[in-house]
């Protein structure tokens, strides 16, 4: 296994997705809870709506709307491109084994920012008026409230939810197989993928339970790396 450039091939897709993927989410669900923390009454609960409507759309929605959202000819993402001059003629974003993955990883951000606000959204209420009103009074500037005051609040939030999200991406198979099947080529593999490859496509079931073997150590190494590191900065 650790000889077969297939394999490590996908894991490079892997990381790629998976960090790439929960470092970008996270970072805008920060964002958009900082942003509708002021917010009060209908407000809040029409922005919380709306931002969490992604979401509640299934992962295989998800990839399908997406997927047709990417097409060449009549897909939205090109129609709006073309229209605003940015490229002159339509993009194989599903086909194309450079933009592939990052494609991908859109419709995936897109689906998990909302998991990260609602996490920090919650984090952000339950930090102590006391702490924010001793900071106000010393004059602490926006920037200052949110580096010095509200982000070592929100450090718990963030590991907990970065590890769930780093799980199911590791994981992660219904919205790849749904818009690429790992295609084209093995530009969007990534280790789940690859393990099914081996199994129902070249029935390999005793080379992919070896993959997968590896594949639940690599999640375990990962959680632990988060656990630890979480108890250890108190």
């Amino acid at each position: 296994l650790f000889s077969d450039p297939g394999f490590w091939h996908s894991l490079g897709n892997t990381a790629i997705y998976t960090f790439g993927s929960v470092v970008v989410a996270s970072l805008l669900g920060l964002v958009l809870a900082l942003l509708t923390e002021s917010l009060t009454g209908w407000r809040f609960r029409t922005a919380r709506a709306l931002l969490l409507t992604p979401w509640a759309v299934p992962f295989v929605v998800v990839a399908f709307l997406f997927r047709y959202m990417y097409l060449q000819n009549g897909g939205v993402v090109n129609a709006v491109l073309l229209d605003l001059g940015l490229i002159d003629r339509p993009v194989l974003w599903l086909n194309n084994s450079a933009l592939a993955l990052p494609a991908i990883m859109v419709a995936n951000i897109w689906a998990m920012t909302p998991f990260f606000f609602l996490l920090l959204s919650a984090a952000l209420a339950a930090i102590p008026n006391e702490v924010i009103e001793s900071a106000r009074i010393d004059k602490a500037g926006t920037w200052s409230m949110v580096y010095h005051i509200k982000l070592p609040f929100l450090r718990g939030a963030l590991f907990i939810s970065g590890l769930l999200m780093i799980i199911s991406n590791f994981n992660d198979f219904a919205k790849i197989w749904a818009m690429t099947q790992g295609g084209p080529g093995y530009s969007t593999t990534t280790l789940v993928v690859y393990v099914y490859r081996l199994a129902f496509e070249n029935f390999d079931f005793g080379y992919a339970s070896a993959a997968s073997v590896v594949l639940l150590a690599l999640t375990v190494i990962i959680a632990q790396t988060f656990v630890k590191r979480f108890f250890r900065s108190g």
